[in-house]
């Protein structure tokens, strides 16, 4: 029987906006970053240290326009100008 590794992730300073009005704690994991928001269950991943500087200016990673597409349990939206991947329960521009 395999067993699947366990992700490790250290807490960092930063938050991220989230579409629901509440703020993500930013993860550091052994290959990029992720957000997690504790009232919506949305998931953000992304890969380069220098868009933590704009979470320090702004609280927003990308600020570009997504479409969220259905994916299997919810929505995701990918942006390939930032490389941000996020996913959702409930697609946010439907409130």
């Amino acid at each position: 029987m395999l067993r699947k590794k366990a992700v490790s992730k250290k807490i960092t300073e930063y938050l991220l906006d989230c579409p629901c009005g509440e703020k993500a704690r930013v993860f550091e994991r052994q290959k990029g970053y992720m957000a997690h928001c504790l009232k919506c269950g949305a998931i953000t991943f992304f890969d380069n240290p220098q868009l933590l500087e704009r979470l320090r200016f702004s609280g927003k990673l990308c600020h570009h326009q997504l479409e969220g597409k259905l994916c299997r349990g919810g929505h995701t939206t990918w942006c390939s100008l930032c490389r941000i991947r996020t996913f959702y329960y409930h697609d946010p521009e439907k409130k």
